[in-house]
């Protein structure tokens, strides 16, 4: 398969804006290791998961389906009104999402962490990266991102000794998403005259009717980690929690390094997918097998070296032992997580592009009652290990379920 110029800068563009993200989380832990309370780091991860999952409601699934349909657009009259569709699908989600934000504090501990994640959801709602991706114009957008997460890690630097910093760290990290999609509010959603392009009740009916079906499978797709998340409190000590609730955020970053790819080439697999079958099969299968070497090998080290990750990840600092080793367990037995997560990507991408919303939603649904079940097995007083075992688990019966729904569309479009 022959990939042209833009192709490649696209690609590059989109794992460079998603590496940059994945290194900011990844650069703030030993940050708030070495000097927070390690107790208080699972209240932190359980609030950034929060922030991931009200992002996942506000963007109301127009990041998967907007690039698809900007690509597709006749003209840019079209994709104006796309834009326009955009935003009015998002609004509704945002203001509940606010409401919830603002319950929270009364109802957790540390509740105003929930408060905090506020600028992080409320840059999700003018979040143009769909837009960006789809015309081929992500570079830009992804050098300035580099540079407000780079500034602002080096200002949480200078302030580690600050005894508010997890506090910091929430609201700034906010802040730069913020910073960011405003800067390009002008060429994006205020380019485009509202009231010419807005959509009538009856289209904004359609679209929810659509979305909410890819919506709600990427919000039980966060579901099935951040639940057992919540779950955790309950069964285990708080440096269990921390140090699960950084395995969790490992995986999330593999996840996004992942999803970058896939997103990379969504554009180029749209036309490969509306060619026809064979040419779609064969763009998948070539797709795979790279994503397949690079997941393995990172498998193969999480397994082998473990500790001298974390040690890397620390920064060769190791202020609780007992921490360092629960981690340390952790990562080894999550080994196999990237590579599942790998395999399965594109037949979510195959689902979306054969519109099969319902059948997604519906297998989002049976893998939450998996995990569900699974917070359920908390209670046989099983050693808390044996939750390291939960997203190996769930990512395998992900891809399993995935798999099978997609040959059995297949064998159903060759009768």
């Amino acid at each position: 398969m022959k990939f042209h110029f833009p192709i490649i800068n696209q690609f590059v563009s989109i794992l460079a804006l998603n590496v940059t993200n994945t290194l900011f989380q990844l650069l703030l832990i030993p940050v708030l290791i070495n000097h927070t309370a390690n107790d208080k780091l699972g209240s932190y991860f359980l609030a950034l998961s929060f922030s991931v999952l009200a992002s996942i409601f506000v963007n109301f699934g127009t990041s998967q389906t907007a690039v698809v349909e900007i690509k597709k657009a006749a003209n840019e009259n079209e994709k104006q009104t796309i834009l326009v569709e955009t935003l009015a699908l998002r609004f509704l989600p945002l203001a509940l999402a606010i409401i919830i934000s603002c319950v929270l504090p009364i109802l957790a501990n540390n509740g105003t962490y929930y408060l905090l994640v506020l600028p992080i959801i409320l840059a999700e709602f003018i979040n143009p990266q769909f837009y960006l991706i789809a015309i081929y114009k992500i570079k830009k957008y992804a050098l300035l991102n580099l540079i407000l997460r780079a500034s602002l890690i080096i200002f949480l630097i200078l302030l580690k000794d600050n005894k508010n910093l997890i506090e910091i760290t929430l609201i700034g990290t906010g802040l730069a998403m913020l910073v960011l999609n405003i800067i390009y509010l002008p060429s994006t959603f205020l380019k485009v005259s509202v009231t010419a392009h807005l959509p009538n009740f009856k289209r904004i009916k359609e679209l929810y009717a659509t979305h909410v079906l890819v919506v709600g499978n990427g919000l039980t797709v966060h579901l099935q980690q951040s639940m057992f998340l919540f779950a955790l409190p309950s069964f285990v000590t708080p440096i269990f929690l921390s140090a699960y609730g950084l395995i969790d955020k490992l995986i999330s970053s593999f996840r996004m390094l992942v999803n970058a790819y896939s997103s990379s080439v969504m554009p180029h697999a749209a036309s490969h997918h509306q060619i026809g079958f064979e040419r779609w099969k064969k763009f998948k299968q070539q797709q795979n097998r790279l994503l397949f070497a690079l997941c393995f090998a990172a498998g193969i080290i999480m397994f082998i070296f473990p500790e001298q990750l974390l040690t890397i990840l620390f920064l060769g600092k190791n202020n609780n032992q007992l921490f360092f080793t629960e981690a340390t367990q952790l990562v080894k037995i999550i080994s196999p997580v990237p590579l599942l997560i790998a395999l399965n990507v594109l037949n979510v991408s195959e689902l979306i592009l054969e519109k099969k919303f319902l059948i997604y939603l519906g297998a989002g649904l049976f893998v939450l009652l998996i995990s569900l079940l699974s917070i359920d097995a908390l209670k046989l007083g099983l050693p808390a290990k044996y939750a390291g075992y939960y997203p190996v688990v769930i990512e395998g019966a992900c891809l399993l379920i995935y798999a099978v729904i997609v040959q059995k569309i297949r064998n159903e479009k060759t009768r």
